[in-house]
C-alpha cells in the first residue's frame, strides 16, 4: 500500500491491549489516544477503543503486531487525517439504538465484528464509517481482511 500523504494508524481494542501486555495503554498526544476521553465515560477510557499514530513509532509498531497475531484486538487504517480528526469522526460510530429504545456499544473496532460488517450495516452506514480511510485491513483467524473487500458486498463485484 502507497498513501504519500497519509499516516499509518492502529485502531486498538484497550481491553485486550491490557490483558495481552497486562499494562494499561498510556496517552501520548498525538501517538495513542483514547476514544472515551471526556467524564464520564473517561472512567472506561482503559478497556475502549484506542488510536495510535504509528508513522513515527516503531516500538508500538512492532508491540501492536505481536498483539494483532495473538487476539483480534488491532486493525490498521491508512487515513490523511490527523488522529484527532479520525477519533470526532469514529466516535459517532460507538453507540446505537436498538429497535426497543436502549443503547447498546457497537464494537466497530474490534476485528471479529468487522469481518461481519456488511451484515450489521447497511450501505450507507458502512460508507460513513470507511469514508475517511484509504485502506483499512485486520486479521482475523489467522486471515487478512481488507475493508474494500467489504465495499465490494456493497456494490455486487
Amino acid at each position: 500500500m502507497h498513501h504519500p500523504d497519509c499516516s499509518l494508524f492502529a485502531l486498538v481494542d484497550g481491553l485486550q491491549y491490557e490483558r495481552y501486555f497486562g499494562a494499561e495503554i498510556q496517552i501520548e498526544q498525538g501517538v495513542a489516544e483514547p476514544f472515551l476521553n471526556s467524564w464520564p465515560d473517561s472512567r472506561l477510557a482503559f478497556a475502549g477503543p484506542w488510536l495510535f499514530r504509528l508513522n513515527t513509532s516503531v516500538r508500538h509498531r512492532d508491540n501492536l503486531k505481536k498483539l494483532a497475531e495473538a487476539l483480534p484486538a488491532v486493525s490498521w487504517i491508512i487515513s490523511s487525517e490527523s488522529i484527532e480528526n479520525l477519533i470526532f469522526h469514529f466516535k459517532p460510530f460507538l453507540n446505537l439504538q436498538l429497535p426497543d429504545g436502549r443503547s447498546a456499544l457497537f464494537r466497530f473496532y474490534d476485528p471479529r465484528v468487522l469481518a461481519e460488517i456488511e451484515f450489521l450495516l447497511d450501505e450507507t452506514h458502512y460508507e460513513q464509517l470507511v469514508n475517511r480511510t484509504k485502506e483499512w485491513v485486520f486479521l482475523v483467524d489467522g486471515g487478512m481482511w481488507n475493508m474494500k473487500d467489504k465495499a465490494d458486498y456493497y456494490t455486487g463485484r
